[in-house]
């Protein structure tokens, strides 16, 4: 496979992970030709780094997706810019991989889905808790059957962000919806993939407890009907006080028509039967975990292998339901997904 040229949209926080990937893991099959952050202290640090020269560097993302010439482009920013990055990208003839939401609005990623099927280039989303051993495993129970048909799932994240700016940025705790898209974001993707099925109609409520150090919504209720006629729960709680589900420790239970299966933290599996002792064990170890799995399936489509489970035809109809659940919480009615989808070719 030929190395891959990459320009990159972001240069330090989660972007500078992306780099340090590219580099480190995938230094045979990525080599970043160009790199655009709003900050010069940034863009000199990794100019260095890189071995960058100054025309290769850009503070305005439409400068740099008309001036470089990559195989394909990565956009690591805050969510207010994917849309106009990626759509740039792509009609500079660049497929995109792009970090979660995948964007701040539901008519940006609507357009990114639209140029992206317009250009017919390939266009990813990051959902990198989806490629964890323990998620696998449940995934790999669930379609061979080991204990019935599956029922219902439930799902709990719980962090105790009750000091102001314990959640990393100030800006987390002063957004509106900070739960759901910060937050939430991965958990109804994650109970979308556990379930196997697309979301049909999701309601429920939001509230900001007073003593949360959270501006807006910072826990939430959701339940979702799923299309294949499994249901889902969700619980989200940013300012938990006791039990923690934080990240990377979700809880996830599982209730088959033969017994139940519960994951959290690690790898361990554990199976319920009623009349049984409980099976704890390890799940099986995967090649590739989180970014790392995106990253190889991503530069594999390019060569002309399998799409991107994540890709964005896909992913957004995990990312209507933070828009759903946001209104469902301003106004308490239940929403209809495929509503949000309507206007949409979406023949994934």
């Amino acid at each position: 496979m030929a190395i891959k040229t990459c320009l990159m949209i972001g240069g330090s926080g989660m972007a500078g992970g992306w780099i340090q990937n590219f580099t480190g893991n995938f230094g045979d099959r990525v080599k970043i030709v160009g790199l655009c952050d709003v900050s010069r202290e940034v863009l000199d640090r990794q100019k260095e780094a890189l071995g960058l020269g100054e025309n290769q560097l850009f503070t305005d993302f439409n400068e740099a997706c008309a001036k470089v010439k990559a195989d394909f482009c990565g956009i690591a920013t805050p969510p207010q810019f994917h849309s106009p990055a990626a759509i740039a990208a792509m009609e500079n003839g660049m497929p995109v991989i792009c970090e979660k939401p995948i964007a701040d609005t539901l008519a940006g990623a609507k357009a990114m889905v639209r140029t992206s099927q317009k250009t017919n280039l390939p266009c990813a989303i990051i959902q990198n808790y989806r490629y964890s051993p323990n998620k696998q495993e449940l995934v790999r129970i669930r379609d061979e059957k080991r204990l019935g048909r599956l029922q219902h799932i439930v799902g709990r994240y719980a962090c105790d962000y009750r000091v102001y700016e314990s959640w990393g940025k100030a800006w987390r705790h002063d957004m509106d919806f900070g739960l759901l898209f910060e937050g939430s974001v991965h958990h109804l993707d994650m109970l979308r993939f556990l379930s196997g099925g697309d979301c049909e109609t999701l309601m429920g409520f939001g509230w900001n407890p007073e003593w949360s150090s959270f501006r807006h919504y910072s826990s939430g209720f959701y339940l979702m009907k799923m299309t294949n006629g499994v249901h889902s729960f969700y619980e989200g709680n940013s300012s938990a006080a006791g039990i923690t589900n934080c990240w990377h420790r979700e809880y996830y239970r599982a209730e088959f028509e033969e017994g139940a299966v519960e994951i959290a933290e690690g790898n361990q599996m554990t199976i319920h039967r009623i009349g049984h002792n409980s099976e704890v064990y390890d799940a099986p170890k995967i090649e590739h975990f989180g970014h790392l799995h995106l990253f190889d399936e991503f530069l594999s489509w390019l060569d002309g292998g399998s799409p991107s489970a994540t890709r964005i035809e896909d992913n957004i109809k995990s990312f209507v339901l933070v828009i759903a659940a946001m209104e469902t919480t301003v106004d308490g009615e239940p929403k209809q997904i495929a509503n949000y989808l309507s206007d949409l070719n979406l023949y994934v």
